[in-house]
């Protein structure tokens, strides 16, 4: 606001001449006034409750001319400074002091009624200076009656022994049992005069710390009040109990809160500590020990510092089982104030009484934890000794099942999580170049195309070459079988691993692709679940591994006999207890292990029931790698790397099982095969000859026509060599056609046939190599 707007430029007092009252003084106008009101007189003076503003379309009122004070009028004068800016020039009035100074009382009035209100409550002085002395109390007294007490227990106990021995001493009449007791005597009176000399060194140490204490609480206030009354007399009393007053005051200023510490209402859920009562109350409430019984703490309860809000302790049960009590879970859980997730009991060694209880007030899978390979870049994993991180459990351990042991299922409804198991299983193998990967996809689906380069054998739905591979498998695994045998071992080590040819890793996607009978591989399914039965009871222990996942677990898919050789089995979220135990194992249902509870939430996805030889059946979630946002990608390229150097990338290295497949099929499917997509087709030698065949539109094809189609499809075998005559070549490619054929299995042989044109040259009837390929078929 612009001073110059309210007063005109007045004379300068200091130049001599008399300042003359030409200013306007106008009174300010009173806006927030509900009717329009003519501006008071300057002569009268408004009560207390008037209203000093006027509503703005308040009639104007007439000047009044008033006699400006020379200060006013040497305040009108130009701010050339422009240190008041924002210092309207009404209250460098009279009336607009009266102004403020009406404000200011009514502030100051409704401050004292407030604070008057105030001191009924906890927040008033009077009550913050009675909890400030009370608290000066209870910190001088300390918890040093606490060692007193136990000090003055033990002696008495100590005490007590000392005096039944000294009179069992007494008493005892035999010379021998007699030494002996007074032996036992001394001891237990040289223990009970030490407990009692501790009982009065507690009481002498909690004397001297109260005293010291009470000198800084007491002592103190009193030193002050008194040195100021020397001082001053009565004032100086009054002033030094009001200090004290005011210190009290600001010790007492926090009211207490209101915290009920009854252990029959405690619950983990509501941050309260796990402790030992309410342990007892638990597992009393769940039945599991009686009224008349009680827990032995072997530890005491103590936080877990790798969980939030998370307990743990060892205890002794009193003649129950830790089965009792694993079988009570969810009633221990609830007289906790947790859920059955929450709480975690295990047996601890051989004692089948003593038990290790965790707790958490809070779900321990509500967050997702990151594969660890993927989040520090590692380099290279030995899955055989090492294992490959692949959940964890309730108490935030990772765990790392290894591929020397057993073979693996996964299994679980849609989007339950099953396929992030098989992403950790595969993220650790691309890191071991001894793992030879070879994974068949069911589901057809592209997630494993960025992963063809790494894969020594990577197939999409396609039953005939699954059931031949795994024909071959067990060939292998019987080969195996004989160096062991040689080696006089029943179970590979490390050491022989190289040997005899690294780990085997076979990896199924989407099992009931294959195995339903009713499916559209319904012909090979009995054939199938056959061989993986065999490889399972027995691939393991040489180096052949099967990782099987599906999403029907139902017992056509995973008969008991194969079920029952994959040890390490992960049960996701599933339809029905009936398809829990399928995975699980027949009762587990009953024992509390029911995949058809898992909570079906986004956010649950991964959780499980997991069950090994090394951990039985555990309570787990799935480490989470982000494919979408190419987390894989980089353990892909460190895999093709590692294989490089390893001289074992697939199709740039030596693999008998491929090679074998390539010659009973005509086609890899290293990498992929030709197109690194899994759409492996075969193309035998049968093959090229049928499309040859049906390529001429006829029923029959000469021989001629045949090896001139095979030579170029293979040059190096059957195109006609520089100086060759037609007759050698001819005779030549007959010789490797028929040689081929013989190897294939294939039955057809040439003969006379019947061209359109009346000719008759050797070669083959159309019906005829149809009828051969859909008899080798048939076969394989």
């Amino acid at each position: 606001m612009n001073h110059e707007e309210h007063a005109p430029d007045l004379p300068d007092p200091d130049d001599g001449t008399a300042a003359e009252p030409l200013a306007e003084v106008l009174p300010f106008p009173d806006r927030l006034a509900k009717t329009p009101a003519p501006a008071p007189a300057p002569e009268t003076d408004p009560g207390p409750d008037d209203s000093v503003y006027v509503a703005d379309d308040a009639p104007a009122a007439p000047p009044v001319l008033v006699e400006v004070p020379a200060v006013v009028a040497a305040a009108g004068r130009e701010d050339v400074a422009g240190d008041r800016p924002m210092i309207p020039a009404w209250i460098r009035t009279r009336e607009g002091r009266r102004t403020m100074s009406r404000a200011r009382a009514k502030q100051l009035r409704r401050s004292l009624r407030r604070w008057a209100g105030r001191q009924i409550t906890t927040r008033g002085h009077a009550a913050q200076a009675w909890r400030g002395i009370r608290r000066s109390a209870q910190w001088t007294s300390g918890f040093e009656g606490a060692h007193v007490e136990a000090a003055a227990h033990q002696a008495h106990m100590a005490t007590r022994e000392a005096r039944d021995l000294a009179r069992r001493a007494r008493f005892t009449l035999l010379p021998g049992d007699r030494a002996l007791a007074q032996k036992n005597s001394a001891a237990a009176v040289a223990v009970a005069v030490a407990a009692v000399a501790a009982h009065r060194k507690a009481k002498s140490n909690r004397r001297r710390i109260r005293f010291l204490r009470a000198l800084v609480a007491y002592g103190l206030p009193l030193a002050v009040v008194l040195a100021a009354y020397i001082a001053l007399g009565a004032t100086g009393l009054a002033l030094g109990a009001l200090t004290v007053f005011s210190v009290e005051a600001f010790l007492g200023r926090h009211p207490d809160r209101e915290t009920v510490w009854d252990a029959e209402v405690r619950a983990l859920s509501d941050g309260d500590p796990m402790t030992e009562s309410m342990l007892d109350r638990a597992f009393k409430a769940a039945k599991v020990i009686g009224e008349g019984q009680r827990l032995s703490m072997v530890t005491p309860c103590a936080v877990d510092p790798v969980v939030p809000n998370a307990w743990h302790a060892v205890i002794d049960l009193p003649d129950v089982t830790v089965k009792k009590a694993r079988d009570k879970v969810d009633e221990i859980a609830a007289a906790m104030g947790i859920d059955r997730t929450n709480l975690d009991i295990r047996q601890v060694g051989s004692n089948g009484r003593r038990m290790a209880v965790w707790a958490c007030g809070q779900d321990p899978f509500l967050a997702t934890r990151r594969n660890p390979l993927v989040a520090g870049r590692a380099k290279s994993v030995n899955t055989w000794r090492d294992g490959f991180p692949l959940a964890f459990d309730k108490r935030g351990n990772i765990i790392k099942p290894t591929l020397s042991d057993y073979s693996f299922l996964f299994a679980g409804a849609t989007r339950s999580g099953k396929g992030m198991g098989l992403a950790n299983l595969l993220a650790a193998a691309m890191l071991d170049p001894r793992v030879r990967i070879r994974l068949f996809d069911g589901k057809g689906a592209g997630e494993y195309v960025p992963h063809a380069r790494v894969l020594a054998t990577f197939v999409r739905r396609n039953p005939k070459r699954l059931v031949r591979f795994l024909r071959l498998m067990v060939e292998e695994m019987n080969r195996r079988t004989e160096i062991l045998v040689e080696a006089g071992l029943s179970k590979a080590n490390e050491q022989l691993i190289d040997k005899l040819g690294g780990i085997e890793l076979v990896i199924i996607d989407e099992l009931a692709t294959y195995a339903a009978k009713n499916g559209p591989s319904g012909k090979y399914a009995e054939e199938i679940l056959e061989l993986l039965a065999q490889l399972g009871a027995v691939g393991a222990s040489v180096g052949i591994v099967l990782a099987l996942a599906t999403q029907y677990p139902e017992a056509e898919i995973v008969p008991p006999r194969l079920r029952g050789n994959l040890s390490a089995r992960m049960a996701m979220r599933v339809e029905s207890p009936g398809a829990s135990n399928v995975i699980l194992g027949d009762g587990m249902v009953g024992q509390g292990y029911d995949a058809s509870k898992i909570p079906i939430e986004k956010t649950s996805r991964g959780r499980n029931f997991l069950t090994t030889p090394d951990t039985g059946v555990i309570e787990t979630r799935s480490l989470f790698i982000d494919e979408a946002a190419g987390e894989i990608l980089p353990l892909i390229e460190q895999g093709v790397r590692l294989r490089a150097a390893a001289g074992c990338l697939p199709g740039h290295d030596e693999d008998p099982v491929e090679t074998a497949m390539t010659a009973l099929t005509g086609v890899s499917a290293a990498a992929g095969g030709t197109d690194g997509l899994g759409t492996v087709t075969r193309r035998t030698v049968l093959d090229h000859m049928l499309t040859a065949a049906e390529a001429t539109g006829h029923t029959a094809i000469a021989s001629s026509d045949v090896l001139a189609h095979l030579a170029g499809t293979d040059p190096t075998r059957y195109a006609r060599g520089p100086g060759e005559t037609e007759a050698a070549w001819l005779s030549r490619t007959g010789k490797t056609l028929k040689a081929d054929l013989a190897d294939l299995g294939a039955p057809v042989e040439a003969a006379r046939i019947t061209l359109p044109d009346g000719s008759r040259p050797s070669g083959f009837e159309l019906t005829s190599l149809r009828a051969a390929a859909a008899s080798l078929d048939g076969d394989n």
